[in-house]
């Protein structure tokens, strides 16, 4: 068989796929485009405020802005036993500036560690999760002034408890 070409003047494989698409594929994207993958496909995403979404991708744009349908906001409580507590939250839009981390979920395994944990209401979730993280808080200013003390700096961030 000998090599025909396309539309556009490049060489293309019997099968249909041109140079073009070869390259788009092997290209490792670094941009919002690299999430072009995941559209309508179950996700996590980590927001810069600790909150933890489960949805489905189902649009996002140049700033990396994310549309999840069918959405849980999920928290998960340190101690024991280890608790969490979710919300159906629906038709949800996440700014991108605020992601911290997004990735696919295996949706036949993404459950599976929520056995080991005991659920609890959403509200009671909340509630013991601002009482962690104020308790993480005075730890902190103590120790950033214990150490200012020493004539060192400490820089801990309280608007980003993730």
């Amino acid at each position: 068989m000998s090599e025909q070409p396309s539309q556009q003047g490049q060489p293309s494989d019997p099968l249909g796929t041109s140079v073009e698409d070869l390259y788009l594929e092997s290209y490792a994207f670094t941009t919002a485009a690299a999430i072009v993958g995941s559209v309508d496909r179950k996700i996590f995403v980590l927001l810069r405020d600790g909150r933890n979404f489960f949805g489905i991708l189902r649009t996002f744009d140049q700033f990396a802005n994310l549309v999840l349908q069918d959405t849980f906001e999920r928290i998960y409580v340190e101690g024991e036993p280890k608790k969490f507590g979710e919300i159906y939250r629906g038709v949800f839009i996440v700014r991108g500036e605020n992601v911290v981390m997004m990735g696919e979920l295996d949706i036949d395994r993404e459950d599976d560690h929520l056995e080991t944990l005991q659920q609890i209401p959403f509200e009671q979730a909340e509630q013991e999760q601002k009482l962690n993280q104020e308790k993480l808080i005075k730890e902190e200013k103590s120790k950033q002034k214990t150490l200012f003390e020493k004539g060192l700096i400490y820089d801990f961030q309280q608007t980003v408890l993730y």
